[in-house]
């Protein structure tokens, strides 16, 4: 079995948390500069700091239209790739034999539940259907957090490569 999906960042939900965030440090600003603060040190620092969160904020935003995963399962494989600036990065390459659980965060089997920390590969904050892959890395378990496409859930439930028990009505 071969199936592969590259996942991008929509860039409408990014267009507009840039607009917001500009919004509201302009109405901060605004109201700093209205305030007995505005000729005082205080206010100052207010608006030097309000620029940075600023543009630390949109920078983050915008870089972050440029990155992408790819989603593949070849022949026994579950492979995520980072991609960014046209290079392409292996983050994971997990055999589907170890696979014990993918599926929603509210569907997760209670003796996995106690793992806490996760790797997340996601691209869409708001919007977007996020599935959870606890698999087993030596004598321990991990979980990830990533957002392949309903199609390719399929594709693996179909193909029962996987030991655990999934089904569609996630």
């Amino acid at each position: 079995m071969m199936h592969r999906e590259i996942v991008a960042k929509k860039r409408v939900p990014v267009i507009t948390m840039i607009l917001f965030s500009i919004t509201a440090i302009l109405y901060l600003a605004e109201a700093v500069e209205r305030s007995k603060y505005n000729q005082h040190i205080i206010g100052h620092i207010f608006n030097g700091a309000l620029i940075i969160i600023t543009t630390v904020l949109v920078v983050r935003e915008i870089r972050s239209c440029f990155v992408s995963y790819k989603y593949a399962v070849i022949a026994d494989k579950l492979i995520i790739n980072l991609i960014s600036n046209k290079e392409e990065k292996n983050l994971e390459s997990i055999r589907m034999s170890d696979v014990v659980y993918i599926g929603p965060k509210s569907n997760i089997p209670s003796e996995y539940k106690f793992i806490h920390r996760y790797k997340k590969y996601l691209c869409n904050r708001v919007g977007a259907r996020s599935y959870y892959c606890i698999y087993k890395n030596g004598n321990k378990f991990e979980k990830i957090k990533f957002q392949p496409s309903d199609k390719f859930i399929d594709k693996i439930i179909r193909h029962g490569k996987l030991q655990c028990k999934l089904n569609r009505s996630i």
